[in-house]
């Protein structure tokens, strides 16, 4: 059963629930509280009739005698917290003062415990403590559930930012490519960021981008990346310029020590290369026909460190059959134990396995399964993976 207590309140909107099965403690009690501000108070004269009520009417306090007839206090308890599942505070009160027994009432649920005969301070002075404790976790757990919620939109948002399989095949499969992605932010949002341009209609864009850190910060500088990205419009086909444009954008933008990594490469398979620039990128691997590999370099200044950085245009011959593979870091980096990150040859003979019994789409998952040797691995950094496959005549 849910818990269906509300937030609790002030003295003046706390309900509390008195259980006793002597009307004396019940009045004495009542009393002690009501003059002590607490005037919304119910009593039960036994566990039973408090369970009952329990089940019926929210309450942000118990305050519960031990030894009853019909139920004792330890089994409501017990009850309160296993079947019912209430989190509310229990204040237990007894006059057996034997470790054993106040053992027994904590194993069961209880909160505190108080002793008989009563002593007014100290019940009031106990129930303000645990109104005022439960008041506090309530905040934060109210203040956890929005935070979430606002994440989980903002995560929605980065993922819309991202094209479907349906947009990259309508970019890539008119120009003789297939293309499949993945992305995986590390901590729900993330830095990394990939995009797929239509050039003209031979040629098309594929820019791929690593930003500092992790969470909010790095997701707010993929915003601002994309934004970016998808405005300079008019020198994509010349991947230099392009990134020379966006570096000096975002040394503008970037908060003090943030910064990119990234690669962008206009594919032409019609006239069978790719031409690129790069800042610092992980190398991509073009696997070709024949079964051979060779990097592509992805060295360069990073992104957001020097507004004056100029890149410049390189090109590298692609052929029907071929495949280049795009990744991040968190694909081969060991954060805790740098000497043992994948080396390039690794990487390849891993691609190379999982390209031996499957393609496209699976590929990634495939892979991710290998090296991480769990295909919901949880990555200490987003991951991202991109397969192109050239199919045309190039």
């Amino acid at each position: 059963m849910a818990d269906h207590s509300p937030d609790p309140g002030t003295e003046d909107t706390a309900t509390i629930l008195v259980v006793d099965d002597l009307k004396s403690s019940r009045l004495l009690i009542g009393s002690i509280l009501n003059a002590a501000g607490f005037n919304n108070l119910i009593f039960a004269s036994d566990g039973v009739e408090a369970l009952e009520l329990l089940e019926q009417t929210p309450v942000d306090m118990v305050i519960l005698d031990i030894v009853m007839p019909r139920k004792d206090g330890i089994s409501v308890c017990r009850e309160v917290r296993e079947r019912l599942g209430l989190t509310m505070p229990i204040l237990i009160q007894t006059s057996l003062q034997d470790a054993d027994h106040r053992a027994t009432a904590f194993d069961a649920g209880a909160s505190d415990i108080v002793s008989k005969p009563i002593h007014a301070h100290e019940i009031v002075s106990r129930t303000r403590l645990h109104l005022e404790r439960r008041r506090m976790i309530d905040s934060l757990q109210r203040y956890r559930r929005r935070m979430q919620d606002e994440l989980r939109a903002a995560e929605a948002m980065q993922v819309s930012l991202l094209k479907s399989d349906d947009e990259v095949a309508a970019i890539a499969g008119p120009r003789h490519a297939r293309m499949t992605t993945f992305y995986k932010a590390s901590n729900q949002l993330g830095g990394d960021l990939w995009q797929v341009f239509e050039i003209d209609e031979t040629r098309f864009g594929i820019f791929m981008v690593d930003l500092s850190g992790h969470g909010v910060a790095a997701a707010i500088n993929a915003f601002r990346v994309h934004m970016l990205a998808e405005d300079r419009t008019h020198d994509r086909t010349s991947p230099g310029d392009w990134l020379t444009s966006v570096n000096a954008n975002l040394c503008q933008i970037l908060p003090v020590e943030h910064f990119a990594t990234a690669f962008y490469g206009v594919v032409d398979i019609a006239r069978g290369r790719i031409e690129y620039a790069a800042a610092g990128a992980p190398p991509p691997i073009l696997l070709d026909r024949e079964g051979g590999w060779r990097l592509i370099d992805g060295s360069g200044v990073i992104l957001g460190c020097s507004e004056g950085a100029r890149y410049e245009t390189h090109s590298t011959p692609i052929r029907q059959g071929d495949r280049i593979f795009f990744y991040s870091d968190a694909l081969y980096e060991k954060f805790d134990e740098p000497d043992k990150s994948l080396e390039a040859v690794e990487l390849v003979a891993h691609a190379r396995a999982v390209l031996g019994s499957v393609s496209g789409q699976g590929f990634h998952e495939a892979l991710i399964a290998r090296i991480f040797d769990d295909p919901d691995a949880d990555c200490r950094d987003d991951l991202t993976l991109i397969l192109l496959e050239v199919a045309g005549d190039g």
